[in-house]
């Protein structure tokens, strides 16, 4: 981490909402705390941050029977008023301009869109502004969606020539049995001449998030090919 230079986080809707749904306001302002200290210390930062539909689903209630697909969208583009507006408010105090980026899965296939996401970032860190990017949930359908998150930071990490992705999520890390079990060992680390860990993964997902852990154990294999020179790093926020 000390010797990184351009780090890419991600930030998931777990780590963003208490469990009742209600925004944990108080550590979203640690976790800024966390991200303007890395940038005063000379890092280039873009934050991939989950959290518009919790957001949305916890100031919105909406009728039971509505459509799926309509109640997602009216808390993704409510919601991520209220995101952002939030990291405005706790980066406003510490002097750091903030920008947003809302993509889809097609600004990655499209070259002339791809080039055009991928200046637009370099830019923004050449100034000094902070992206924020987050998933267009109001405009994308499910066959044109990304994973999760987890995929938009590592594409975004793979894009920008990232040498760090780190994905912050609300649990310790993989273990070798259910986290509740007494015999269940963390993992501290995974390299790539370790037998194969996936066995060990529950797919079970998150309360308002997409993605789980074994999402971020595929990303983490993809950014970390034999070749690649970048860190992945995945930690308890």
């Amino acid at each position: 981490m000390l010797e990184s230079k351009v780090l890419v986080i991600k930030i998931g809707s777990n780590v963003l909402t208490q469990s009742n749904g209600l925004p944990d306001l108080d550590r979203m302002q640690h976790l800024v705390n966390q991200i303007q200290g890395l940038i005063s210390a000379g890092k280039k930062v873009v934050l991939v941050s989950s959290g518009a539909v919790a957001f949305g689903r916890q100031a919105l209630p909406l009728p039971e029977k509505l459509n799926p697909v309509f109640k997602k969208q009216i808390w993704a583009s409510t919601g991520q008023i209220r995101l952002i507006n939030q990291y405005q408010q706790l980066f406003e105090i510490l002097n750091q301009p903030i920008a947003q980026i809302l993509v889809t899965k097609e600004d990655f296939r499209d070259r002339k869109h791809y080039l055009n996401m991928k200046n637009c970032i370099e830019v923004l860190l050449q100034q000094g502004i902070l992206p924020i990017l987050n998933e267009n949930d109001t405009v994308t359908i499910t066959e044109l969606m990304f994973t999760d998150n987890d995929e938009l930071a590592s594409l975004t990490a793979a894009m920008i020539n990232a040498d760090t992705l780190m994905l912050l999520t609300n649990v310790d890390g993989i273990f070798t049995g259910n986290p509740a079990e007494p015999g269940s060992e963390l993992v501290e680390k995974v390299v790539f001449q370790m037998p194969e860990v996936s066995n060990y993964i529950s797919a079970t997902k998150s309360s308002f998030g997409r993605g789980g852990m074994l999402t971020k154990y595929t990303m983490a294999k993809k950014v970390r090919r034999p070749g690649n020179s970048g860190h992945y790093c995945q930690r308890k926020a």
